[in-house]
């Protein structure tokens, strides 16, 4: 793997390391998108879609309101599915089926071979980042603070739970629930943490973090280590939570943060403070890449060998895993937001120009 000039990985003061023209690696194909419907979150543009390879297809979900299935082999197009709403949440795909959620509030599940509806139900707000799917039930929560737990199979509502939707500013988009060991860990924008029972939808415990937090919403899904619940507020910082009752084992101020990801004694965390490796027992930083001061970085993916990010108005960042070393910035010709997908030797990535490029790489993903 090529090399950009890099940073130390305790620098605090980084300045914006050199941009790689292009990545060593060959681009097998791309895919520029046409608009379905007028750009989303006003004139600029901002691609809050994502992409999933799942084994010889690509699926991608974009908020021009398309949901487009790309065999892997040719590059080419085997089905598109309009809406006349932006696609915010999803692509989640499985051998069942395609979920997605619509800036309408509206969930669908599609036929992952031929694209076409298999049920749809309505949240009545919109559900931006914050759909999940396991253990038979679709769970998202919608902009108006609103949890639902839906029957993976017909569409059926399982439960709903609502909490109080604060005044204060929030930020884009909900926390994506975990559905893990028979519960659903939910993350609310009034800065509450719930864990409710997965068929059922009783609250096994909840609590408040950071209730003097200027941002007080959670906007990052909960990772779950064997007892512990990670979880993170908007302006509360990072929080390693009892996962039987809910109470604090530590916590750390880090602001703004992005995803949180756990492998082996590791958690891994973007943030607008950068990027963090933390040791997950007792939360001390092992080393931090600030990559570009107050920057947005996408959720991270973990490879054996390197960390992968999107980065708004800067590009593709590859990280070394172990160090944090920054190892190059692939440079398309375009701002990204969404995050990047790694599947075993390929990179697939979204554009804020809606061009979806996928790239080999000699990795592979790890951890959650």
């Amino acid at each position: 793997m090529g090399c950009a000039s890099a940073n130390g990985p305790h620098a605090n003061d980084v300045k914006t390391p050199p941009r790689s023209a292009q990545f060593d690696v060959a681009l097998d194909w791309n895919y520029a998108l046409r608009p379905g419907i007028p750009k989303y979150l006003g004139s600029v543009p901002l691609e809050m879609g994502s992409v999933q390879n799942a084994g010889q297809v690509t699926y991608i979900a974009s908020t021009l309101g398309k949901v487009i299935a790309i065999d892997n082999a040719s590059g080419r197009e085997i089905w598109t599915q309009n809406f006349d709403m932006p696609v915010t949440s999803g692509p989640i795909v499985n051998a069942k089926g395609i979920y997605i959620g619509l800036s309408s509030g509206t969930i669908h599940r599609l036929n992952p071979r031929t694209g076409e509806h298999i049920w749809h139900y309505e949240t009545g707000g919109a559900v931006e980042s914050g759909l999940s799917v396991g253990e038979g039930i679709v769970a998202c929560v919608n902009v108006n603070n609103r949890a639902f737990a839906i029957n993976e199979e017909d569409g059926t509502l399982l439960w709903r739970r609502e909490r109080p939707r604060p005044n204060e500013f929030s930020m884009y988009g909900q926390s994506s629930p975990l559905i893990q060991n028979g519960m659903v860990y939910l993350g609310f924008s009034d800065g509450y943490v719930v864990a409710y029972a997965a068929q059922n939808g009783t609250a096994v415990w909840s609590r408040e973090l950071a209730p003097d937090a200027r941002f007080k919403d959670m906007d990052v899904k909960p990772a779950l280590d064997k007892d512990v619940l990670y979880v993170a507020a908007s302006s509360g910082g990072l929080y390693a939570l009892s996962a039987d009752d809910g109470h604090t084992l530590w916590q750390r101020d880090i602001f703004g943060i992005s995803s949180i990801r756990v492998f082996q004694n590791s958690l891994y965390v973007s943030s607008q403070s950068g990027i963090l490796r933390i040791e997950k027992k007792s939360g001390e930083t092992i080393w931090q890449n600030v990559i570009q001061k107050e920057s947005l970085i996408s959720e991270l993916q973990l490879g054996k060998s390197y960390i992968y990010a999107s980065v708004q108005k800067y590009g593709l960042v590859i990280l070394d895993r172990i160090d944090g070393t920054l190892r190059h910035v692939i440079d398309l010709g375009s701002d990204f937001t969404a995050a990047p997908q790694l599947s075993p030797g390929v990179l697939t990535a979204i554009s804020n120009n809606s061009t979806v490029y996928r790239l080999f790489v000699n990795d592979e993903p790890i951890g959650q």
